[in-house]
């Protein structure tokens, strides 16, 4: 059986592009890897309702039905304070270009964070 110069992986499962990129000539089941992943897109979001959040208020109920999924507690209250703090600093927006990359980056951390406690409750 003739290796290929990622040989060493084998077993694991796709390279990191990061490696794959430095290596000329990975091996064609790495390579399928890459290009399964990339076509894949952005990872799934913490709850399901996130591609319906088009509003201030859609978002502030999304986030808060998140904070629900987190560990009871300390956790718990302090995101959802955080949540009513960020709502109170950009109450002020006016731009809709602005609300929409401020909603996009709040379901972002809130994947983040729910990743972060997801095997935690």
């Amino acid at each position: 059986m003739r290796g290929c110069r990622c040989s060493q992986q084998r077993g694991r499962g796709p390279l990191p592009e990061a490696v794959s990129a430095r290596l000329p000539s990975a091996c064609s089941e790495h390579a399928r890897g890459l290009t399964a992943r990339a076509a894949a897109g952005p990872a799934m979001s913490p709850l399901p309702e996130a591609e319906l959040v088009r509003s201030s208020v859609q978002l502030y109920r999304y986030l808060l039905r998140c904070c629900r999924r987190l560990p009871p507690g300390p956790i718990q209250q302090h995101y959802r304070h955080a949540i009513r703090q960020s709502f109170k600093v950009h109450a002020d927006e006016d731009d809709p270009e602005r609300i929409q990359q401020i909603i996009k980056r709040a379901i972002e951390d809130a994947d983040w964070v729910m990743n972060k406690y997801k095997n935690q409750k």
